[in-house]
């Protein structure tokens, strides 16, 4: 049968699991689950997410987001490259339950799906995605069953549980385990990071 898979997806993807590679470092655990992920990638499948996209008052914030990430060298500059040419077909929208975590969260950020029940394909396996906020949001405390990765693309900050919050910088690695409480927050500027979550054996 004949992928669906869009060239400008693929490259998406290939330059991904480049900037996770070239990041991942010493941790075991981070490379295990990448490894994992972009095994199941290569496996395209043959249904494509039906067009619907749309942005979000917020996503005036993802131009300056997106040139910091552009301007860096290696692999982390090519995949911004990629994700500023699929981006058009994305359907940004806010997180569920946004309302309860006050107004400057439920206006200030803003969700994409690439893959995963929604998206630009359509797959069970690898959830692949992104989130932006404006300047001085706060992503609220959350958990969920998958392992995560995040590939960050701009500045902000990230704590699990209860350690102190850190800065991973542009081109930075984040690994959540599964069920691990986390958070994000930007500063002065907008955050962007776009996130891969194994939900082969999840639910979520």
């Amino acid at each position: 049968m004949t992928s669906l898979r869009s060239p400008d997806l693929q490259s998406f993807l290939t330059l991904a699991e480049a900037a996770i590679h070239d990041g991942s470092g010493a941790d075991g655990r981070l490379r295990v689950a990448a490894e994992r992920m972009f095994s199941a990638l290569r496996a395209p499948p043959t249904q494509a997410a039906p067009p619907a996209t749309a942005r979000l008052p917020v996503c005036c914030h993802l131009p300056a987001a997106l040139e910091h990430a552009r301007r860096q060298s290696g692999p982390v500059g090519a995949l911004a490259d990629a994700f500023a040419v699929i981006e058009p077909q994305l359907n940004w929208k806010v997180r569920a339950g946004a309302k309860t975590h006050g107004e400057q969260f439920l206006h200030g950020h803003a969700n994409a799906a690439i893959t995963g029940s929604e998206g630009l394909e359509i797959r069970q396996d690898v959830w692949i995605g992104v989130s932006l906020m404006a300047p001085h949001t706060r992503y609220p405390d959350h958990r969920h069953p998958p392992e995560e990765i995040y590939v960050v693309l701009s500045d902000g900050q990230w704590r699990q549980a209860d350690n102190p919050w850190h800065e991973p910088g542009i081109g930075g690695l984040v690994y959540n385990p599964p069920n691990i409480v986390h958070a994000m927050r930007s500063a002065e500027r907008p955050l962007l990071a776009l996130w891969f979550l194994w939900t082969e054996q999840n639910d979520a």
